[in-house]
């Protein structure tokens, strides 16, 4: 009988074979968990950062202040595509008035958004705030609420507001 030639058997390629496709399979599963994990850290990021544009968007057109309303307004307006930034200019042109003759101070800050929707252009997300407003009437403080919902437009890389509709 002839002694058997040292070397790898049939077995052992077939063992061989099963690790090397398990490592594959292995390797694959975790490329693809990690990617998963990382597009959601992403879209968290994105909609935390949405969130956090529309409140800031909110306190600048609900915040107001007599003595330098046309600032204001116009800081506000750039923060909205031009569509909007035209009606929101228009309106805000029929307060005025209203505003400089009651001598109208009107501070607001975010108590909470939520993201409704969020696509890759467009998002829309409610806004809660709360506030305080003074004028010749009553300068004590009158405590206000708010609740809106803000449409959002990514427009050339910058999210601007295209719609507020007050809840």
């Amino acid at each position: 009988m002839e002694p058997r030639p040292r070397g790898v058997s049939g077995r052992g390629l077939a063992l061989l074979a099963v690790v090397v496709v398990a490592f594959v399979v292995a390797t694959t599963f975790a490329v693809i968990k990690h990617n998963d994990m990382s597009n959601a850290s992403s879209k968290t990021h994105e909609r935390t950062h949405v969130a956090a544009l529309a409140g800031q968007f909110a306190i600048d057109f609900t915040s107001v202040d007599y003595r330098h309303m046309e600032s204001d307004f116009a800081a506000a307006a750039k923060n909205a595509t031009p569509d909007f930034a035209k009606k929101y200019l228009a309106t805000v042109k029929v307060f005025e008035p209203l505003y400089t003759k009651g001598q109208v101070v009107q501070t607001t800050a975010v108590e909470k958004t939520a993201v409704s929707s969020i696509t890759s252009d467009s998002a829309v997300v409610l806004v809660a705030l709360s506030g305080s407003a003074t004028n010749v009437k009553t300068q004590s403080s009158t405590p206000q609420l708010f609740r809106m919902q803000i449409s959002l437009s990514l427009v050339n890389g910058t999210w601007l507001t295209s719609n507020v509709v007050p809840l």
